[in-house]
């Protein structure tokens, strides 16, 4: 009976040296690359963050490649991204931000023009393509998911439409060995919502099984005309440093000071201005498509 004491007490006492990955407070840096679909040139965003349990504060180096978030710019949470804040240091400004208001812009757009760009979506796919033992990434164990999905998007302006087929196949590897709420922030890439109920469901039915950390994601998009012309762009963000490390004192506290703003552009205007784009006719139809692309 005494042995046996003994062994309980000295393995709560190896349980209470070991570290906490849970408790941990973490340091990483981050790239994104976009590369193809007539860019001009690939495009990198850089990001440097501090993770603390469901803190989080990501600072961009460079401008992200969606164009929404200016370098020296930072995004604040303090909730594992439920409430989240971009501050802007050189402007002296504080927006809260909803990511999923951010790319719900299917529905903006279509209400902003008075129903005059009208968007539909079709015949989405969705398809595991495996699961097995990833490679070691920053000295931490991963899990490769790979999945394939697509869409049909049909876009009608002014009586002009137009159809897409978006092919796209994911490939990510993520660790267990790290939890942190914070991290979900900006590395999970189910982190988005467009507004479109059927694309929402199909990010969420992708990910449902998955709950480890993605330290590497990569999408291959194709896009395919009605007419049969196809570009392909590639999409890759990578993990390229992580390290436990206590963030900066005060890191994930809002400043004083700054004025709130919105982050959003506000669609209104677009609606105030249709009446007279279109008694302009023909001429004003390229601005019109300009909203969604050409």
């Amino acid at each position: 009976m005494k042995e046996r004491h003994s062994t309980a007490i000295a393995g709560l006492v190896m349980l209470a040296a070991a570290p906490n990955l849970a408790a941990a407070a973490y340091y990483y840096e981050a790239t994104t690359t976009v590369e193809g679909a007539g860019l001009g040139g690939d495009q990198v965003s850089a990001v440097r963050a501090w993770v603390d349990g469901p803190n989080a504060r990501i600072e961009f180096e460079q401008s992200d490649a969606s164009g929404l978030f200016a370098a020296g710019s930072y995004l604040l949470s303090n909730d594992g991204g439920e409430t989240l804040h971009v501050v802007d240091p050189a402007e002296m400004t504080i927006a809260e931000v909803d990511l999923a208001q951010i790319f719900q812009t299917i529905g903006a757009v279509t209400e902003a023009t008075g129903g005059v760009v009208q968007m539909e979506f079709s015949d989405f796919t969705s398809e595991q393509l495996g699961q097995e033992p990833g490679e070691e990434i920053l000295g931490l164990p991963t899990t490769r998911y790979r999945f394939k999905t697509g869409y049909t998007m049909r876009i009608g302006v002014l009586g002009m439409r137009r159809e897409n087929r978006s092919e796209s196949e994911h490939e990510f590897h993520c660790t267990d060995a790290l939890d942190a709420e914070g991290f979900a922030v900006w590395l999970r890439p189910d982190r988005f919502r467009t507004g479109n109920e059927d694309i929402d469901k199909l990010i969420e039915q992708q990910f449902a099984t998955v709950d480890c950390l993605p330290l590497r994601n990569r999408s291959v998009t194709t896009m395919t005309s009605g007419r049969g012309n196809a570009s392909t762009s590639t999409t890759t963000t990578e993990v390229t440093t992580l390290r436990e490390d206590t963030a900066p004192e005060g890191a994930f506290v809002l400043p004083a000071g700054y004025t709130e703003t919105s982050l959003i552009p506000d669609l209104s205007a677009i609606s105030e201005a249709q009446p007279e784009e279109e008694a302009e006719g023909p001429r004003r139809r390229p601005r019109l498509r300009d909203l969604i692309g050409r």
